[in-house]
C-alpha cells in the first residue's frame, strides 16, 4: 500500500511539472488565486448580439494585453487580469467600437458590457457617481468624437462569493495603528483583527485563528505547526508582510471556490506590487512616543506610572523597467521598531502576598514596575517580472521577515521570567503564466521556511510560580520550531466551450518540520494556598521537569486536486459548481510505533463510550491517511433585472482544514522528553485521590527531582496518544443573500450559517466510576511508569450564525470621497475546551455555549473624503458589543479535572447599553506636488482611539462557590460584567507620517 502511494505521490509530481513547464492541450482549468477575470456581453446599437467581436485588454502599467472574442451570442471571457487599470477595447466584424478604461481588482469575477457604435462616435460605458463602470453602454452620441470612459474600480455583483476587496487607496490612507496590511481585513462582515500589541492575527466565525489561511502572490503562508493561522503570527506584533510592498487584497469570508485550500474559515489573498513602464518609488516614516498619548485608564487607577513607550515605522520602495515592456524590477524594504513598557503588578491579596513574603524570602516589590519590552522587525522584499511576448509573464520573487520579541510578561509574571521570541520567515516563489486563446496555464513553484524560536532570558533559573501572587525566576522551557515548505502547483483555465469556464489544478507540497521542544529544561515548582486542602505557601504543591530531550524531524506530504465550473445558465443566471480533494500522508503522526509499555498501560485502562484502549495503541501501519476530504462546493447568483441592479446569491459547500503539528506531536515529543509530574503535600497524604510525597528540601534543585523520579513513582510522566481514525477539521457552509444597487452606493445583506466538526483537542482516559466521575483513577498506569493518560480526541464542535449587511460607495478621485460599512449580528458557540478539554467528561458534556471571543454585534465603518487645499481626511471606526470571556467554576481545586464552565460579556460601557468596545481612529492628511505631476509629499497626523475608550480584556475567568447558608446553595460571585486586568487598545495617541511618492 506504501509503495503504491509513493509511486502515486511522485506521479502527482511529474504531472504537475510537466503541465508547468509545457503547456499541454487545453481541457480543464483553474480560478488564479492572484488574478481576476472579466465577462460580458457586447451588442450593437440596436441591442443585437454581436459575434466574432475582438475584445482586447491592455494593461495600462506595463502594455501588456489579452485577447479574446465574442461567442455566437455576443459573450466573452477575459481571465488572467492581473489587478491594474485597464483599457478594454471592443471592435466588431464592420468596424464598430467600444473604448472603456477600468480598474480590475485582486480574485474579481466581475461583469462589463459593451455597446458598438461606429469609430467616430463610440458610445460611453454607463458609470455611477463613484465612477465605477457598471453593465451597459450609454447611447452614441453621435457627435463624431470618439468617447474613451475612465471608470473606477469595478464593481462585482454577479458572484456567489462572500468577499470583500480592499484596495491600494485604502490601504495607503485609512488609519491604522502599525502597518499591518491584515487590520483591513476588518472591512469585511464577520472578520475580526486582533489589535493586542502583543499578538496580532484575525479570525472568523466561531472558528479558532488556525483555520484562516493567507495567500500572497499564491504562496500560502499557513502556519502548520501552531495555532496563529499565519505563519510567524503566533504570539508577535510583528507583520506577516511588508504593506509597501502590498498592492491590494481580497478576504473571502464564504463560498469561496475549490482553487482554496487549507481553511475552513476566512482566507486572505493579495498581490504584491511590480513594476511598470515608469520609474516609481515611495519613502515613508511614521513615529508615536508616550508623550503623544494618554495615561491608560488601568494606569490612573492603580497609580503606576506611565511606561514607556515609543514606536517608529520605515521604508522605502523602488520600481521600474529593465527593458521597456519586457522586464520589469520592484524592491522594499520595512523597519518596524518598538519600545512596549508592561507592568508587573501583582493581582494577589494583602494575606496572599505576606505569605508569599514570609515564605519566599523575596519582595513582592522587588518584582514590580514598569520593564520594556523591545520589539525589532526587518523586511525585505525584491521582485523581477519578465513579459517577453503578449502571451506570457514571468515573476520571481523572495521575501524575508526577522523580528526579535521580549514579551510574555506583566500582570502576575516578572521581568526575569520573559522570553525572546525570534521569528524568521523567507518565501521564494516562481509563477510563470501563459496565456492561449481560449486557455490560461498559471504554473507555480514556491518554498516557504518559518522558524520560531523563544528563548529564555534567564535559561538557568528555575521558575517559580505562586499562584495569584507572582512568576518569577527563568523561563521553563525553549523552543525550536522549523517549517519548510516546498510547492509545486499547476493551475489551468479553459474557456472554450460558450458559456462556461472550466479550472482544474493539482498541487503538491511536501513539509518539512524541525520541533525541538525543551519542555520544562528547568524545574517549575507551583505554590498554592489551598486550606481545605492543606496547601499554604511554605512549600510547592507541585513541580514539573523535562525528564529526556530530543529532536523531532517530520516530513509531511499533501495533494490537493480540484475543478471548477462557471456555468452562465443565462444571462441572468449563473452557477458555479466545483470539488475539491486534500490528502496528506502524514496528518496524524501516521507511521507511529506505540512502545510497549505504553500500549500496556492504555490496555490496563477500562474501555468506555469514549475510550476504546485499541483505537489509541499502532504498529505503524493502524493510522491510514484519512482519503475522504472531498468536499464539494455550489454556488449560484441571479440578476433580477440583468442589468447588475439586484443579485441574488447564495451557496453550499464543504471546506477542510488540517491539523497543527502541535495537536498531536505530545505524543512523541513526551516519549523522548518526558515531562516528570511532582505532587507535593505537608504530609504526603493523597489529595483529591491523587498520590503526593511529603515535601522536602532537597527538591528544589533539578537534581533533587532526578533522584525523586529515580526513586518513587512521584515524577512519573503523563502518557499521551492519539486515536488511529481521528480526521481533520471540516466546515460546512451556507449562505443565502442579495445584492442590491441603491442610488450611488452598493448594499449587500447575506445570512450565514457554520457548522464546524472534528476539531482536535485532548481528555483524560482515566476517569473514575467506570470513567463518568472526577478525575482520575491512575492506579492501574503507575506499574508502566505513567502518572496519567490523556488521549486525543476529534470531537470539538462549532456553529455560527451570522446577518452580514454592506453598504460601498468606493473612492474615485472624480468624487472625492468614499464610504464602507460592514455590519456583523452573529452568534458563535462551541463544545469543550481548546487544545485540552479536561473539566468534564468529553467535549459534549460541556454543552454549547458561546465560545470565547463570541460578539453579538460588530460595526466597522471607514471612508474618506477630498478637502480643500489638498487635504483630506479618512476614518476607520469599530464598534463592538463585546467579546464573550470564559469563566471556570474552580470550586472543585485545580486537580479536580471535572469543573464548571460558563461565558460573561464586558460591561457595555462605551456607548452605555449598546457597545462594550469602540475604537475611532481618524487621519487627516495634506499632499504637495513636489517635483512634478506624479511626485507628492504626504505629511498626516493620526488619531488612534479618539474617544480614549478602554475596551476592557483579561477579565477574571475563575472562581470559587460559596455556600449561602439560608439555601445551603452554591453562590456565583462573579458580576455579569467587570473591568478587566488589561485593554484591547492603547489609550488615545496622536501619530506623525510623513511620504515621499514619485
Amino acid at each position: 500500500m506504501k509503495t503504491t502511494m509513493v509511486a502515486a505521490l511522485r506521479a502527482a509530481l511529474v504531472t504537475t511539472t510537466i503541465l508547468g513547464s509545457a503547456v499541454a492541450l487545453p481541457t480543464t482549468a483553474t480560478a488564479q488565486t492572484t488574478t481576476a477575470a472579466i465577462r460580458g456581453q457586447v451588442r450593437d446599437a440596436a441591442g443585437a448580439a454581436v459575434a466574432g467581436a475582438a475584445v482586447v485588454a491592455v494593461n495600462g502599467g506595463t502594455n501588456q494585453s489579452f485577447r479574446t472574442v465574442t461567442a455566437a451570442n455576443g459573450s466573452y471571457i477575459l481571465n488572467g487580469l492581473r489587478p491594474a487599470q485597464y483599457t478594454i477595447t471592443v471592435t466588431g466584424t464592420n468596424g464598430d467600437v467600444s473604448v472603456q478604461r477600468i480598474i480590475v481588482s485582486i480574485g474579481q469575477s466581475a461583469t462589463l458590457d459593451a455597446t458598438l457604435a461606429p469609430a467616430a462616435a463610440a458610445p460611453a460605458a454607463n458609470t455611477d457617481a463613484t465612477g465605477a463602470t457598471t453593465g451597459g453602454s450609454a447611447p452614441a452620441t453621435g457627435d463624431g468624437q470618439e468617447i474613451v470612459v475612465t471608470g473606477g474600480r469595478l464593481v462585482e455583483t454577479r458572484t456567489s462569493e462572500v468577499a470583500t476587496n480592499v484596495s491600494q487607496q485604502q490601504i495607503r490612507n485609512l488609519p491604522q495603528t502599525d502597518r499591518n496590511f491584515l487590520s483591513f481585513a476588518a472591512l469585511a462582515p464577520g472578520v475580526k483583527y486582533n489589535d493586542s500589541e502583543t499578538n496580532k492575527g484575525f479570525q472568523s466565525g466561531a472558528s479558532t485563528a488556525s483555520q484562516v489561511n493567507v495567500f500572497i502572490d499564491g504562496v500560502s503562508l499557513k502556519n502548520k505547526l501552531r495555532e496563529g493561522g499565519v505563519a510567524g503570527q503566533q504570539n508577535s506584533r510583528g507583520n506577516p508582510f511588508g504593506q509597501l510592498a502590498v498592492q491590494e487584497f481580497r478576504v473571502l469570508t464564504q463560498n469561496y471556490k475549490a482553487e482554496y485550500e487549507q481553511a475552513g474559515a476566512a482566507i486572505i489573498t493579495a498581490v504584491t506590487k511590480s513594476g511598470t513602464n515608469e520609474f516609481h518609488g515611495e519613502a515613508f516614516g511614521q513615529y508615536t512616543d508616550k508623550s503623544l498619548g494618554e495615561k491608560s485608564y488601568l494606569d490612573k487607577a492603580n497609580n503606576r506610572p506611565e511606561p514607556a513607550f515609543k514606536r517608529k515605522q520605515y521604508g522605502v520602495s523602488l520600481g521600474g523597467p529593465i527593458i521597456k515592456d519586457k522586464l520589469f524590477f520592484f524592491a522594499t524594504y520595512e523597519g518596524n521598531d518598538q519600545d512596549r513598557a508592561f507592568n508587573v503588578d501583582s493581582t494577589g491579596s494583602t494575606a496572599a502576598v505576606a505569605d508569599f513574603e514570609a515564605n519566599s524570602g523575596r519582595r513582592l516589590s522587588d518584582f514590580e514596575g514598569a520593564f520594556v519590552s523591545p520589539f525589532r522587525g526587518d523586511f525585505y522584499f525584491g521582485k523581477l517580472t519578465l513579459t517577453p511576448d503578449s502571451n506570457q509573464v514571468m515573476d520571481l520573487s523572495f521575501s524575508r521577515r526577522q523580528e526579535t520579541d521580549i514579551q510574555n510578561f506583566g500582570g502576575n509574571v516578572s521581568y526575569e521570567n520573559a522570553e525572546n521570541k525570534i521569528n524568521v520567515v523567507d518565501t521564494y516563489l516562481y509563477k510563470w503564466t501563459y496565456t492561449g486563446s481560449n486557455f490560461i496555464n498559471e504554473f507555480n513553484a514556491n518554498y516557504l521556511s518559518y522558524t520560531f524560536n523563544p528563548t529564555s532570558l534567564n535559561p538557568d533559573l528555575p521558575t517559580y510560580d505562586y499562584d495569584g501572587v507572582i512568576i518569577f525566576g527563568g523561563k521553563d522551557s525553549t523552543r525550536r520550531e522549523v517549517q519548510q515548505g516546498y510547492t509545486l502547483r499547476d493551475d489551468v483555465t479553459y474557456t472554450g466551450l460558450q458559456n462556461h469556464s472550466f479550472k482544474a489544478g493539482a498541487r503538491v507540497e511536501i513539509t518539512d518540520i524541525e520541533f525541538d521542544n525543551q519542555s520544562f529544561i528547568q524545574p517549575r515548582y507551583t505554590y498554592r494556598r489551598e486550606p481545605q486542602n492543606g496547601l499554604t505557601f511554605a512549600s510547592p504543591a507541585e513541580a514539573r521537569l523535562g525528564l529526556g530531550s530530543g529532536k523531532i524531524l517530520a516530513s509531511n506530504t499533501q495533494i490537493g486536486l480540484y475543478v471548477q465550473d462557471d456555468w452562465d445558465v443565462t444571462s441572468k443566471l449563473q452557477l458555479n459548481v466545483g470539488v475539491r480533494w486534500d490528502y496528506e500522508t502524514n496528518g496524524f503522526n501516521n507511521e507511529y510505533r506505540t512502545p510497549a509499555n505504553a500500549a500496556a498501560a492504555l490496555r490496563a485502562l477500562p474501555t468506555t463510550s469514549y475510550f476504546d484502549p485499541e483505537n489509541y495503541i499502532t504498529d505503524g501501519s493502524n493510522r491510514s491517511p484519512f482519503a475522504g476530504a472531498i468536499a464539494p462546493r455550489f454556488g449560484f447568483s441571479y440578476d433580477l433585472k440583468d442589468d447588475q441592479t439586484t443579485v441574488i446569491f447564495g451557496g453550499i459547500g464543504r471546506y477542510y482544514d488540517r491539523n497543527n503539528f502541535n495537536n498531536t506531536v505530545d505524543e512523541v515529543s513526551r516519549t523522548i522528553n518526558p515531562i516528570g509530574v511532582f505532587r507535593f503535600s505537608p504530609n504526603g497524604a493523597p489529595r483529591e485521590g491523587l498520590p503526593t510525597v511529603q515535601w522536602n528540601p532537597a527538591y528544589m534543585t533539578r537534581d533533587g527531582l532526578l533522584q525523586l523520579a529515580a526513586t518513587s513513582t512521584q515524577g512519573l510522566p503523563e502518557l499521551f496518544a492519539v486515536k488511529n481514525d481521528a480526521r481533520p477539521p471540516v466546515n460546512d457552509q451556507a449562505s443565502i443573500g442579495i445584492r442590491q444597487k441603491v442610488g450611488i452606493f452598493q448594499a449587500a445583506l447575506t445570512a450565514s450559517y457554520i457548522r464546524g466538526r472534528n476539531g482536535y483537542t485532548n481528555i483524560f482516559a482515566t476517569r473514575t466510576l467506570n470513567g463518568l466521575g472526577g478525575c482520575c483513577n491512575t492506579a492501574p498506569l503507575q506499574p508502566f511508569g505513567y502518572a496519567n493518560a490523556i488521549v486525543g480526541l476529534d470531537g470539538l464542535d462549532t456553529r455560527y450564525k451570522a446577518i452580514y449587511f454592506t453598504l460601498d460607495k468606493n473612492y474615485t478621485k472624480s468624487s472625492g470621497w468614499g464610504l464602507n460599512v460592514a455590519y456583523t449580528f452573529s452568534k458563535g458557540e462551541q463544545d469543550g475546551g481548546d487544545l485540552f478539554s479536561l473539566d468534564a467528561i468529553t467535549p459534549d458534556a460541556y454543552g454549547w455555549r458561546p465560545r470565547a471571543g463570541d460578539e453579538r454585534h460588530r460595526v466597522v465603518i471607514s471612508g474618506m473624503v477630498d478637502l480643500p487645499l489638498g487635504f483630506q481626511f479618512s476614518m476607520l471606526n469599530t464598534l463592538g458589543s463585546g467579546q464573550a470571556f470564559q469563566v471556570t467554576d474552580a470550586t472543585n481545586g485545580a486537580d479536580s479535572g471535572f469543573n464548571r464552565f460558563t461565558a460573561r460579556y464586558p460591561r457595555k460601557n462605551c456607548i452605555k447599553g449598546v457597545f462594550a468596545y469602540c475604537e475611532v481612529n481618524l487621519t487627516l492628511a495634506k499632499r504637495f506636488s513636489v517635483l512634478g505631476k506624479e511626485d507628492q509629499f504626504e505629511a498626516a497626523v493620526d488619531l488612534l482611539n479618539a474617544f480614549n475608550n478602554k475596551n476592557f480584556e483579561g477579565f477574571d475567568a475563575s472562581f470559587n462557590n460559596t455556600i449561602d447558608p439560608a439555601t445551603g446553595q452554591a453562590t456565583d460571585p462573579l458580576e455579569p460584567a467587570r473591568i478587566g486586568t488589561s485593554t484591547l487598545t492603547l489609550p488615545r495617541r496622536i501619530q506623525f507620517r510623513v511620504g515621499y511618492r514619485f
